[in-house]
């Protein structure tokens, strides 16, 4: 049986702090804020990526998430 397996790329994980500048019409400063406060209560945990100290977001993922609530509604 064949499993599939997405291959992470580090061109797709950003640093959490500049989502809301790549994509201002999506995120404010402070709703991004919120959400990554929220990120395990909002569904969009698995979107985060912590190395060392340093929080990362996959936007493959991350679209994917929003994409599922968006659905969910």
């Amino acid at each position: 049986m064949m499993s599939h397996v997405k291959q992470v790329s580090l061109n797709d994980l950003t640093p959490h702090k500049k989502i809301p500048q790549k994509y201002p019409d999506l995120f404010t400063e402070r709703s991004w804020h919120w959400k990554v406060q929220q990120r395990k209560n909002n569904g969009l945990a698995k979107a985060f990526r912590k190395v060392g100290k340093d929080l990362y977001v996959n936007e493959v993922v991350l679209a994917e998430c929003i994409d599922a609530q968006l659905a969910d509604k």
